[in-house]
């Protein structure tokens, strides 16, 4: 019964299913001020936060679906997520990241943070803007 409850409590606070909330992986998320919760995201990206915190550990998330992203930024569409890795190096977690089957891009920044998402355009990069390095596999889904 306490379980239920503090999951139901957690579901409110972060705008997710009480199943998300109940499992282990709501712990394994922190979030910077200026993320309000995980409401906007879609299914499959909640499901790629399981699978990402169950394979790399605690995670901060820095950006959702607010926040001033590129015109067609899978961010608007409750696709992606921008995180810090707390457990591992930036590296290892965007490596991580690239053979979970539901992700479709991942991006790794020279301040440390890692973008994933679930888009349906396999994409890789690395750096800000004029300075990245585009790397298109095409899986085609």
């Amino acid at each position: 019964m306490r379980k239920v409850a503090l999951a139901a409590l957690s579901a409110a606070c972060w705008s997710v299913s009480p199943s998300f909330a109940a499992d282990t992986h709501l712990a394994m998320i922190s979030f910077q001020p200026q993320v309000k919760g995980l409401g906007c995201l879609k299914p499959e990206t909640l499901g790629m936060i399981k699978e990402l915190t169950a394979k790399i550990g605690p995670i901060q998330i820095t950006s959702t679906c607010g926040g001033r992203h590129a015109r067609n930024s899978q961010h608007y569409r409750g696709n992606a997520i921008d995180f810090r890795p707390l457990a591992t190096s930036p590296r290892n977690a965007a490596a991580v990241a690239k053979k979970i089957e539901a992700v479709g891009g991942v991006g790794s920044y020279s301040n440390g943070l890692v973008h994933v998402d679930v888009g349906d355009r396999e994409i890789a990069w690395y750096g800000h803007k004029r300075s990245r390095r585009l790397a298109y596999a095409g899986r085609g889904r």
